[in-house]
Formats: structure tokens, sequence, C-alpha cells
């Protein structure tokens, strides 16, 4: 009975708290959504119809779906599962049947109409031991699965209806390391040996050949030269025929048809990107510059057929081909037309034929990493010409020029008003990077992981820019990290951004620098910096040069600090008194804090000023609180009118370990940790939990995501430290300060209905707004909670100080009421990160949700209390003071007649 008041009472709270729902006229008003399908990885045309209407496609990021030949538009996707078995390995069609072998364990057929899956069969194949690569070949009636091992290559074939093994059997292969390139092609496993300057084939159709047969490299016309070992090989597949193969070995690049006896060339193919097979012609693609060529060959006569061939530009900052699918149907009008799926390396997919580029994916946005939010620069009246007046132009000089800038202004203001082409409103409409009124409209800068950066723009989610390093790759976490250098606040002075990554050939680290306003690079070399050493840490320093730019910490594998670029080491030399570094090695348990303090000019030395051992296993992560953060209250008032003041601690970092012991299993322990001290503020052990781990952490509260494997839930803890009555630091923190007693840590926990991707908080310019926690759902959803939700002092029965401070009495459970979705119907499948990051208006944050699919939107944690509605009657409210105005006039007018007619009597 207790617990239902209780619900009771809940549910009368959770009314009178600020709920934001979306009405039908406000969706796409400012907010968009984008949908991809990643990198294609195989690609067949759906011949049912002719022409081919679709394209069916599989992806990097777990996706089947099927592409319109006309727009290049999505007509269905299906998103697999994240695990092996969304990793399609093998694609076919026959008629309007679509079959995918995801994980060499999972055999689907799919309905490439209506998408519907027709049938599903489990494949009865156990992974051999020690297997370091492996192939996958289909028919009508078998599917073989070639594993590689330690000198032996093990072939199993699993017949196709039921699932069940036939036969498998063991092929020695002495030579076989894992540096040997291997693939399936005409029913054989073919396999290059550039050390022995030899081709190995061996059939898989027959149980009773169960050896290698070899023939000479030199037999298809490749002579290795040099050291053989550091010979680029490679096996490239010909789409539209299983009997083709394009053999790599350095710089000799020949096209081979694979036969029962062994391998035969068919021509050289050095200059060419890639090859394809339809019917008896075959295509090759040559790309040079933006300039994409396709020939045809008829492969019986040996002939060219030019009326087949393809010349187009791709659009600009496309990365190379990589492979080609060609459909070849008849026209109407009895001649042929081709028609060319390219993929390239930037994961950009193109359709091109004999009349140019037909449509054009950007799939690069697919496998965001990073992202920056970039304010727009003002419009030219609206910049403080001060900064260009000379300081000895005189009072004289002073005052035209204020005169002659306030004329400009009038000017500009006229146009607008009366709707010149010339005016901001009009040159917005046709995408003109102007900052808006109130500093809504910004450039979303994104780094992908296929080496593109693109610059978004955030009214429509056009791309402005692009800019493709076919060098830049991520770190091994598959991470890239991105700065925002100087902003658009700092005229004349240009905005700066730089992304931090790996080459893609030496490992070593790797800068691109450019202007995020035009994505133009700064400096040599179109702004591509290699470092030439590896990275192990990298941070922005909060301090500008005195061009405004924040130069970027850069710390090697041998410890070794570097500045970027070199002008900020006078910065660095300046503030070293005051330069803490902490690093963790990966797979370490202890953490050290490194100080600058020590450094000469031209000799930058890190010195370890503490080491912190963290017990509970290794370290998984560090949260450290958003740069710059604001806070704008101290403290909170309580119930008796006092004042209990937070721990504000900016050096403050959340670090969790994750271990396993005997006991309770699997364990997680999150440390807060001063990272100039090297003291532990708090430390919060969970057993019998795991991951994924979601961390937010702001101000003087963490909040944090684990699974709870006892009572196998999703939990949320939220974290809140304080000072107490009195506050320490008043002024200015430091760490260094010595506290009597630790601060005090309130902790509760809650029980969340549904698994997490990913998890932010809201963020504003002033920090005045209340705080909104976005949680990314497993079902696709983004949800905003109020922080209120989360408070860890909600009481547990509902008394009279609990009620006069706002808190809610303390249920488990919390809601997920559909009005918080803030994209409504939008599922987002695949979310990698929330990206958050404040306006010019103080109650409105923007939010960009990166994924698989691109989703951007506005919120209110407080409501818009500084802004007029959408439906704000502008036209009732200036009748009516119109209407005032006049009766006030007309009033008065009559009160003064009045008195005069009694000043006569």
């Amino acid at each position: 009975m207790a617990y239902r008041k209780l619900l009771y009472v809940w549910g009368l709270c959770y009314l009178f708290i600020a709920t934001q729902a979306l009405f039908e006229d406000q969706i796409g008003k400012f907010d968009w959504v984008q949908r991809y399908i990643g990198a294609v990885q195989h690609a067949v045309y759906d011949e049912s119809t002719t022409p081919a209407r679709r394209i069916i496609v599989t992806t990097s990021h777990s996706v089947l779906a099927a592409l319109s030949t006309k727009n290049g538009e999505i007509i269905w996707r299906h998103v697999l599962e994240k695990n092996e078995f969304g990793t399609v390995d093998f694609l076919a069609i026959d008629g309007t049947q679509v079959t995918t072998i995801s994980g060499q364990k999972l055999l689907r057929t799919w309905d490439s109409i209506t998408a519907a899956i027709i049938d599903e069969v489990q494949l009865d194949h156990t992974p051999a031991v020690g297997v370091w690569s492996s192939f996958l070949s289909a028919s009508s009636i078998e599917v073989i699965i070639v594993e590689l091992v330690e000198g032996s290559a093990v072939v199993t074939s699993i017949d196709r209806e039921s699932g069940a093994q036939l036969h498998q059997f063991t092929a020695p292969a002495p030579w076989l390391q894992q540096s040997t390139k291997c693939a399936i092609s005409g029913k054989q496993l073919i396999c290059i040996e550039a050390s022995l300057g030899l081709v190995f084939t061996m059939p898989l159709t027959s149980a009773t050949i169960t050896a290698f047969s070899s023939q000479p490299l030199a037999a298809v016309g490749i002579e290795v030269l040099g050291d053989a070992e550091e010979t680029k090989v490679d096996l490239e597949k010909v789409a539209g025929s299983e009997e083709h193969l394009v053999l790599q070995i350095g710089t000799h690049r020949k096209l081979v048809h694979v036969h029962p006896t062994g391998l035969h060339l068919v021509r050289d193919v050095g200059i060419t990107k890639a090859a394809a097979v339809y019917g008896n012609n075959l295509y090759t693609a040559t790309h040079i510059g933006r300039t994409m060529t396709l020939e045809a060959i008829n492969q019986e006569t040996n002939q060219d057929l030019p009326e087949q061939g393809i010349v187009v530009e791709l659009p600009p900052h496309s990365g190379t081909a990589l492979s080609i699918y060609v459909y070849k149907f008849d026209r109407r009008d009895g001649g042929s037309a081709v028609r060319a799926l390219i993929t390239c390396s930037d994961h950009s997919v193109h359709l091109i034929s004999n009349a140019g580029v037909v449509w054009s994916r950007e799939e690069a946005l697919a496998s965001v990493l990073a992202a920056e939010a970039v304010d727009l620069p003002v419009a030219g009246a609206s910049i403080n010409y001060h900064e260009q007046l000379s300081p000895h132009a005189g009072l004289l000089g002073s005052l035209l020029h204020r005169i002659k800038t306030q004329w400009t202004q009038v000017a500009m203001w006229l146009k607008s008003f009366l709707g010149s082409p010339e005016s901001f409103l009009h040159a917005a409409h046709h995408h003109d990077l102007t900052r808006d009124e109130f500093n809504l409209r910004k450039l979303l800068v994104v780094a992908t992981a296929g080496g593109k950066i693109l610059a978004l723009d955030t009214w429509r989610g056009d791309v402005v820019w692009s800019a493709y390093i076919p060098t830049l790759v991520p770190f091994s976490n598959n991470k890239m990290l991105l700065f925002t250098q100087r902003t658009s606040a700092h005229f004349p002075h240009e905005p700066q951004c730089i992304v931090v990554a790996k080459h893609r050939v030496t490992g070593e680290g790797l800068l691109f620098v450019f202007e995020p306003i035009t994505g133009l690079g700064v400096g040599e070399n179109n702004g591509v910096v290699s470092l030439g050493y590896k990275l192990f840490h990298v941070s922005l320093l909060q301090y500008t040069d005195d061009k405004f730019l924040k130069p970027l910490l850069l710390i090697d594998t041998q410890q070794n600090p570097h500045v970027y670029p070199a002008s900020g080491e006078a910065v660095v030399l300046e503030h070293k008194e005051s330069l803490f570094v902490h690093l963790a090695h990966p797979g370490s348990t202890s953490l050290g804090g490194y100080s600058l303090r020590f450094s000469k000019p031209g000799d930058l030395t890190l010195t370890k000023v503490w080491t912190t051992a963290l017990g509970g296993g290794e370290i998984t992560g560090i949260y450290n609180k958003p740069a710059g953060e604001k806070v704008h209250s101290p403290g909170r008032v309580l119930a008796d009118r006092s004042v209990l003041y937070k721990y504000i601690n900016p050096n403050l970092a959340v670090v969790t370990t994750q271990g396993y012991d005997h006991i309770n299993k699997n364990t997680l322990t999150l440390f807060l940790v001063d990272m100039v001290t090297g003291a532990i503020v708090e430390s919060v052990v969970h057993k019998r939990v795991s991951g994924p781990i979601y961390v937010v952490h702001s101000e003087n509260w963490v909040v944090y995501s684990c699974f709870n494997e006892k009572y196998r839930r999703n939990e949320i803890t939220s974290l809140e430290l304080y000072d107490g009555l009195t506050q320490s630091n008043a002024t200015a923190f430091s760490s260094f300060g010595a506290r009597t007693t630790p601060p005090l840590m309130e902790k509760q926990a809650f029980i969340l209905p549904q698994a997490l991707q990913a998890a932010a908080h809201t963020v504003t310019d002033k920090g005045i707004t209340s705080k909104f926690i976005l949680f990314a759902l497993q079902s696709g959803n983004i949800i905003q909670m109020s922080k209120w939700f989360l408070d860890p002092r909600r009481p547990v029965s509902n008394n009279a100080p609990g009620r006069e401070e706002g808190l809610a009495p303390y249920v488990p459970e919390l809601p997920l009421p559909p009005q918080e979705m803030i994209n409504y119907n939008h599922s987002l499948p695949h979310v990698t990160a929330i990206f958050t990051a404040p306006t010019g208006m103080e109650s409105t944050c923007i939010v960009l949700v990166y994924g698989l699919d691109l989703f951007y939107t506005r919120v209110f944690p407080s409501k818009m209390f500084d802004m007029l509605k959408d439906d704000f009657d502008h036209y009732l409210i200036g009748g009516v003071l119109l209407a005032l105005v006049t009766a006030a006039l007309v009033s008065r007018r009559l009160a003064q007649r009045k008195a005069l007619n009694q000043a006569w009597k």
C-alpha cells in the first residue's frame, strides 16, 4: 500500500516537470535526418526488371540494402546484428531472391522487392583451431568454407538446404604463411607465395583431390624482383565473374582466367584500378585525377568496344576507385547502354553512365569518428572595424571611420529590409555562410574513418565542402581527434581546426590543418603535416598565442613532448608552472602525472610528479570534464535556506577500471582522481557488472551506466560531490589547497528499461539552463532526461524538506515517456556518439547524433524562455498595441478639450 502511494506521488510530481513535446507542424523545422548504408563491400544488380531498378548491396556496417538506380535513394534497408551474424561474407541474387551468408554460420534468403526474409538456415560449421584467414564460396547445392591455419588449409563442404556438413578435408601446405595471399575463384583456391615465385591452386569441388598444384608466376607474365617479403602482393576479385582474378605483385597487375588446369593470362591491367565482367565483355576502369575512364573489350574477339566506353568526371575530393559493378541493357531505340557502380576509397559510391554521373552517395558520413561545431563569421557590416583602425588615426580620423562604418551598416540594413539580392537573407538562401542573429546556424565539421573531412550546414544538413586525405587513418582504437584551435571571433584571423590521426603506411602521427569555413588546408602540403613519430597522447591547451591560436601538445611513444605549431612553445614556457599531463599505458593499472615545469626554450621535457596505482583491474577509460565548462551556480539551496556548496574541481577526472575475480567475477571500479596531484578523491566499486560503460562527467556530478549481471538489468548510477555548508577555494580553485575533510558524496542507482548505445549532456552558452542527459537507446530512440530525475538526493519518502527543495521521492525505475524522444519516429541504429554544442541563445543547445545515420536537432532543457514561440501572433499583438496607442492619444485629446471647457465655465 505504501509503495502504491509512493508511485502516486511520483506520478503527480512528474506532471509538474517541464516536458517537451513536438507538434506535427514542427517536424523537420529545425531538425533533419540522413540515412546511410556505409562502405559498400558487395553489390549485385536486380535484373528481375529491365532495365534494373535496384542495386542490392552489403556494407561494412552490417547493412543489407537496395538502392534505386534512378536517384541512389535507399529503397529498403536491413540493419543486421553487430556480431558475426551481421558480417556478410557472400552475396548473390537469382531472380528476386537474394542470398547472404553471414559469419560463415547463417544463410539467409531475402525478397529483393519486399525486403522480406524468405528462409534462414544455420550452417553446421565449427571454426578450426588457429585460423588466421577464411574464405567462402556458394553454389545452388553447397557452401564451401576454406580456413587457413599453420601449414595447411581446411576445406569444409556444407549442404545449402539443410545446413548439414557434407565432407571436410585438410590439405597440407607447408609453404603457407600469414603473409600468403589467397582467394577463391572458379571453384578453386588460389594462393600466391611471392618468396617462392609460385602460385598454388587446389580444386574445391572434389573430395578426392586434396593437394595443391603449383605453377610459376612467370607463366602469367609476372617476375618478382628485389625483396619478395617487401613486395606488395594482392588478389582482387572481378565483379560479375567467378573465373577471373587480378593478380598484383609489386607494380605488375595481371588479369588471369582460372581454369581447372591452372591460371591463364588474359591481359595486362597495370594502370587500371578495377575490372568487371558482364556477359562476354570485360570492363576496366582507369582513374586519373577526377577523370574516370571505363573501357569495354570483347573477350572472344579481343576488340575494343568504344560505344560502351564511359568517360566522366567524378565529384571533387573523391577517393580512388576500388571496385566496379557493370550492368548493360538494351534501350528502346535499339541501342545499348552501360551503367557502372563505382566504390571509392573514401567510402563514396557513384553510379555512372554514358551521360555522366547519375548520382553519388557520400557514405563516409556513416563512419563519423569526431565532430566540432564552428561558428560562422558575422556579416560584413557587423564586424568591429575598430580593430582595423590605425592607432595614429587621431580624433578626426576615428570620427570619420565610425561614420563610414555606421553608414555601411545602415545601408546593409536597408538592403535587407527591401529584399535586395545582396542582403543577408537572400544570400543565406543560397547557402551563403554568414552567422544568423542568434548564432543558431553553424558548421558541423566531422572527421570520418575513411580519411575524409566534411562540413555540414546545420540548416538542412547539406555538405558545404569536403576534403579527402588518402594517408589519414584512425588510431588503433578506431578514434580520430578533432580540435578547434581558433574560432571565428578573432577577426581578421581566420578560424582554424586540426585533425589528429596516424599515417596509413608508417603509423606515425599525421595532422591535417584547415580553415573550417572553406575547407582549405593551412600551410604547406595543403595542410597535411607528417610528424615523423608515433603519438601516445594529444591535448589542446586552453591558452592562446598572440594570434589567438591554441597550441596542440603532442607526446610521442618515448614520452617526449612536442608542440604544434612551433610558435606555441612560447605559450608552453609562459604557463609551464600550471601545465600538467596524465598518461596511462594500454592495459596498465597505474596512472602517472607529469609536469612541464622544467622545460626550457628548444627543450621541452616531461617530469613525473606522481604515480597512482589503481586497483580493480586494467584502466579502461579516462573521462575529463569539458574544456572551458561554465558553472552558473556554485551551490544549491536547502530546505532550511542554507547553501550546500558544490565541489567543483576542474582538474577532476573519472577513471574506470575493469577486472575479474573468482568470487564476484566481473568488477567495475570508478575512481575520481585529481589529475594535478594524483589524489584519489572518491572511489566506487561495483561487483558482478559488465560493460559497455558510458560516463557523463560535468560540474560536480557523474552519471554512468553498466549492466548488472546479478539481476540481468541495465543500471545508471548518479554521483554528486559537495564541499558542505562552507565553500573551500571560494575565489579560485587550487588542487594544492589542503582540505581537512574529503568532499561529501551522494550516490544513488536507478534502473533503465533499455540498454544504451551512447550518452551525453547538454551544453549552453552561460551554463544557466538546466542540464539534460541524452541517452541513445538500443531501440534507436534518443531520449532527453532531466538531471532532476537522476538527483542522488531524492528522498525515499515524501518528506517536507524534499518537497521544499523540489525533490521527487526516489523510485528505482526511470520513466521513458514517448514525448521525451527527440527523434520522434526516426530510429537511429548503431549510434556511435552524441555531440552537443551551445548557441547564442542560452535556452538552446544543438545536438548531432552520429553513427550509421546522422540526426540533428535543437533541444531546450528549460524551455524557450528567451525567445518567442513559433505560433506567436505578431499581428494580434501589434494590432492591440496600435489600438492602445490610438486610444491613449484620443483619450488625451478628449481630456484636454474637457479641461478647456471646464476652464471657460
